[in-house]
């Protein structure tokens, strides 16, 4: 597991003053690395921030200025930050901003699953508020309650109970939709009753766009996030770090005809960029929560039924995983695959040569 991917655990092991300070430095890098909004409302986030990060260090620890506050986002490390510097957290490999000031891979996960006060922040903000709007629409958040931290479970319970009243065929057309295009056209969506009623999809975030485009990860199919560097270049990569480091990556410079795209990294596969305007796509979180767990299912389906396998995704009810029939198979078989089914002691061979598998750590 990577570093990124033990954030909620590690903010678990945090006292309650740690969780503050946190929170304060979440949302102070956020506004900082922002330009979305005026300068004086940003500011005056920022003063809030530092107001409430003070508070978090007591009477026993004196907490550094302002100025060295804005300071020490850039570059130090999430656990240096913190009251009390907590030893041997990931956090101590995690950082918000780089030296130039730009938003780490970690910066906007931080936000969902760390800070109470993520909603008032630039960008992701509004990725936040329309999480927990479609939580109150279902059911799961009363109508009273604040805005704050809600985690990975909470999300993926909701929208899949959701789903389901709709029936189950409607359930599995509309999460295998939120997996395969979590960016759609606004009448792609249309066609599809069921995430018109959850209504999950919502505006591309400015976060990831740029000119009035946007480009989709060549692996997720995520919008990008945009970063503007101040020689007019801008950054486009997808916010999951794996993707990242396999190459979903580039460098938008402009050009002739408006912005062209240059790989940065070893994938050479450049995407389409695409207005805005008629795209609709998931919030952060859903992303996060949905789309990633949702690629290896998919994926080991598309596979399945390759071999000349005839596989369910999520039945009974979301039982379990997948369910593979194919008379006459053996336990071999599953070596065409290519890699190991990660799956569970759940796992087993019956009758007639159906497989149920239940997929672990996707």
């Amino acid at each position: 597991m990577s570093a990124v991917a033990g954030t909620a655990a590690a903010v678990q092991e945090l006292d309650g003053d740690q969780r503050a300070a946190l929170d304060a430095c979440v949302v102070a890098a956020l506004a900082l690395s922002s330009s979305e909004g005026e300068a004086q409302g940003r500011m005056r986030l920022l003063m809030e921030c530092h107001g409430r990060y003070v508070r978090s260090f007591g009477v026993l620890e004196q907490a550094p200025s302002y100025e060295v506050f804005a300071r020490r986002l850039r570059g130090s490390r999430v656990a240096d930050l913190l009251p009390g510097r907590p030893q041997g957290s990931v956090l101590g490999k995690l950082w918000l901003l780089d030296d130039d000031g730009m938003p780490s891979s970690a910066l906007h996960r931080l936000a969902v699953e760390a800070s109470e006060h993520g909603h008032q922040a630039p960008g992701i903000g509004a990725d936040i508020r329309h999480l927990h709007s479609l939580l109150r629409a279902v059911g799961m958040l009363p109508v009273s309650t604040g805005l704050s931290r809600i985690s990975g479970e909470t999300v993926q319970h909701a929208v899949f109970r959701a789903l389901r009243t709709a029936g189950f065929e409607a359930y599995t057309r509309g999460r295998e939709a939120m997996v395969r295009t979590p960016v759609l056209t606004r009448r792609d969506l249309s066609r599809n009753p069921a995430l018109v009623e959850l209504g999950a999809y919502t505006g591309i975030s400015p976060t990831r766009q740029f000119g009035g485009l946007w480009a989709a990860c060549p692996m997720c199919r995520w919008t990008m996030r945009a970063t503007y560097r101040p020689n007019g270049v801008v950054d486009v990569e997808c916010e999951d770090e794996r993707h990242s480091l396999l190459g979903a990556r580039y460098r938008a410079e402009p050009a002739v005809e408006g912005w062209r795209l240059v790989p940065c990294g070893e994938l050479r596969t450049v995407p389409e960029l695409l207005p805005v305007e008629g795209y609709v796509a998931l919030p952060y979180a859903l992303w996060l929560w949905v789309t990633l767990p949702g690629l290896l299912e998919v994926e080991l389906r598309d596979r399945l039924v390759a071999l000349g396998a005839e596989v369910r995704l999520w039945p009974f009810g979301d039982a379990y995983d997948l369910h593979v029939t194919r008379p006459g198979w053996s336990r071999g078989r599953c070596q065409d695959l290519g890699r190991p089914v990660r799956a569970g002691p759940e796992a087993a061979r019956g009758s007639r040569g159906v497989w149920r598998a239940v997929l672990r750590g996707a």
